[in-house]
């Protein structure tokens, strides 16, 4: 009986996260109440505080509910045993990217986080769980670049930092302008060919070095 009240209590919990989803989706953070949410989810307000403090703490939710496995993704890139560390990053951007086209929450939360969410305050828990997640990403990528230079595949005079940047710009903005308008361009078509493009930069451009 207690199992049965809890996985009912988690499907609610997923209710209300997916409803969110689709609302913030639809009218952006600022503009969307609690009251909204409910309804969409077809639940109470008070079901809503049974299981988040406030608006801002379900936003947060909504996000780790991808954060998680999008982290679990990455993970293995971080290795230094790996051999090819440049193609197990470009594999692994392709893999997100497959799971931003094939999962709605994916999809759903990136475009929230992209064109539907204002950042404003410093202090708001929202800007600072988005800094984490940025520096995490970054650390991440600069552990590659760092090992993919030991292995000879990029210069050693290679700006670490300023790599990281380019990488940065350019996922985030494939990612970004195909959620604003994904009929456009074929998102994984055109990052294979920009992640060759930046490596080869990589190794050749003046413009990198330290």
């Amino acid at each position: 009986m207690e199992r049965a009240g809890r996985k009912k209590t988690l499907e609610t919990r997923d209710r209300i996260l997916d409803a969110a989803e689709d609302v913030f989706n639809e009218s952006g953070y600022s503009n969307t109440t609690l009251n909204e949410i409910a309804e969409a989810a077809g639940v109470t307000r008070g079901a809503i505080y049974w299981h988040f403090k406030n608006k801002e703490d379900l936003f947060q939710a909504m996000c780790l509910r991808i954060r998680v496995p999008m982290d679990a993704l990455i993970e293995g890139i971080v290795e230094k045993g790996v051999n090819d560390p440049i193609a197990q990053l470009s594999r692994t951007h392709e893999t997100i990217m497959l799971e931003v086209i094939n999962n709605p929450h994916y999809r759903k939360v990136l475009n929230i986080l992209f064109h539907k969410c204002e950042f404003t305050r410093e202090t708001d828990q929202i800007v600072i769980q988005q800094k984490e997640w940025h520096t995490y990403s970054r650390n991440i990528i600069r552990t590659i670049l760092v090992n993919a230079q030991k292995k000879a595949q990029l210069p050693a005079d290679l700006d670490i930092e300023l790599a990281c940047n380019l990488l940065g710009f350019m996922f985030r903005g494939l990612l970004a302008d195909w959620l604003f308008m994904p009929d456009s361009f074929d998102l994984i078509e055109n990052a294979r060919k920009v992640n060759d493009a930046v490596f080869e930069l990589m190794r050749t451009s003046v413009h990198l070095k330290k």
